[in-house]
């Protein structure tokens, strides 16, 4: 498996607005309806024309290589995910209200929820992108007969959707408490099947609109079964919006850039750019420029950061009561973000920087085996989480909407011994931080181990590979058979 090269360094995404570009800043629908009539801008269908455009380009080796690398992450944490209380009781609500379970739709809300239960999955424009895709996507490839080369163009278009609407908004929709993986992620998905699908530029323009009309997802619902569910939605969304576009259901034609469409409807400050020019003109898949992040650890990727920076100070050895406090710097969003102060799920841990924090302290690392009740109820850990303290940063990162500069960490002993960590701005594993492709793999191993499934682990990875050099033969069937439709 060729794959070095998607360990590069990328260009970053700005979360501000692009060089050479006039952001217009939309204070209520007057203004953005007269600037829509102005500019006769009809982005839908632009970016329908562009993404259709997708399914004849040859692909960068690199892209091929990143779709490989985010299949290869996905599949391993949706299997270590299957026997989740979140799967579990999805599975449960399906049989009882007599759906299908391996229909199209009903398999990528089930794939889906499972990617994003352990909150392991990699993370790329403010959501989890490759929980909400790649499930939507095999739910019809799978029993389609889809080739792999229809897979990862598949993959890619969905991922350029995503980055599209993701660069027009100045201020990530955290700040208006919406996730943006149910939210993005069902426009997103939708252009993923309908790629598979193969719609025209007007049946692709449908697709964008009707899945536009189906993202939801709050970040009140953060550290309870309902998170890990807007992946799976978003999902099942996408596959439901191809399809109905494929029957010529009618959706507006100007559903994204209206001023009651999507992007007006749900930006949190009013900071919707109309005018910057598709991504995909003369640039080439975006993929191509920025990979997705891939988590080291099965928490909140707010807390990354303040992880890699407790464990630079090292594990100790010392007992909870030699330590005076662990001070960690952060942003206030990522703060709220990480809501649960005392945490008493696993669900919740996830979302505890307190308990990333004494964890990782104690444990010297925070990974599966960390994320459990017996960790929660740690006596040299629980002790530990009511010693941190938060210390909010307002040296905000002029790139990442709602992050610090930096996270740091300091541990403060009784007998006066102050450690502090170096700055944290990009975590590992971050695509300006990569990990390598060792590490991924050994992700991936740990994961199948995690639930006794290890011995699968060369014959799916193996298939998994053959997606970094895309042809067009079938889908390798160690890869249909870990999806829910196959």
């Amino acid at each position: 498996m060729s794959l070095s090269r998607a360990r590069a360094s990328n260009t970053r995404l700005r979360s501000t607005y692009p060089a050479g570009s006039t952001a217009t800043r939309l204070r209520g629908c007057g203004q953005l309806a007269d600037l829509c009539a102005a500019m006769n801008y009809p982005l839908t269908l632009k970016l329908a024309q562009a993404l259709v455009g997708l399914r004849e380009t040859v692909l960068d080796p690199l892209v091929s290589e990143r779709a490989a690398i985010a299949f290869l992450d996905t599949v391993g944490v949706m299997i270590a995910a299957r026997s989740e209380p979140a799967v579990a009781g999805l599975k449960q609500t399906l049989d009882a209200i007599g759906a299908g379970p391996r229909d199209s739709a009903h398999s990528a809300l089930v794939d889906g929820t499972a990617a994003h239960a352990l909150d392991f999955d990699d993370v790329a424009f403010g959501g989890h992108i490759s929980a909400v895709l790649i499930p939507a996507i095999m739910a019809v490839a799978a029993p389609r007969g889809a080739s792999i080369r229809e897979v990862v163009l598949a993959y890619v278009a969905g991922y350029e959707a995503w980055a599209e609407l993701a660069a027009r908004e100045a201020t990530l929709y955290h700040a208006r408490g919406l996730h943006p993986t149910g939210l993005l992620g069902a426009v997103a998905a939708s252009v993923a099947v309908g790629s598979l699908l193969r719609l025209d530029e007007q049946g692709m323009a449908r697709a964008l609109a009707i899945g536009a009309s189906q993202g939801a997802g709050l970040m009140a619902n953060f550290g309870s079964m309902i998170k890990p569910f807007h992946a799976g939605r978003a999902a099942q969304s996408g596959v439901l919006a191809a399809f109905l576009a494929q029957q010529e259901f009618t959706a507006s034609p100007d559903a994204l850039e209206a001023p009651n469409g999507f992007l007006a409807s749900y930006s949190p400050a009013g900071q919707v750019d109309l005018e910057r020019p598709i991504q995909l003109d003369g640039h080439g898949p975006v993929l191509g420029r920025n990979a997705p992040n891939i988590k080291r650890y099965p928490v909140c990727y707010a807390g990354h950061r303040a992880i890699d920076a407790v464990l630079e100070l090292g594990s100790t050895s010392l007992m909870a009561d030699a330590v005076e406090c662990i001070e960690i710097r952060l942003s206030p969003r990522h703060s709220d973000t990480l809501r649960y102060r005392d945490p008493e799920t696993v669900a919740q841990a996830r979302f505890s920087l307190e308990f990333f924090a004494a964890a990782a302290l104690m444990r010297g690392w925070v990974g599966l085996s960390e994320l459990s009740d017996a960790t929660l109820a740690d006596p040299t850990v629980r002790p530990l989480m009511r010693k941190v303290e938060r210390v909010l940063s307002h040296d905000f990162d002029p790139d990442l909407d709602g992050w610090a500069r930096a996270d740091r960490a300091a541990l403060i002993l009784k007998d006066g011994t102050r450690l502090e960590s170096h700055p944290v701005r990009r975590p590992k594993g971050h695509a300006e931080n990569p990990t390598s492709l060792e590490d991924v793999h050994r992700k991936f191993v740990d994961c199948l181990r995690s639930v006794g499934e290890g011995e699968l682990a060369p014959s799916l990875f193996s298939a998994v590979s053959g997606l970094a050099e895309p042809d067009d033969g079938p889908i390798p069937a160690a890869l249909r058979a870990v999806f829910v439709a196959s």
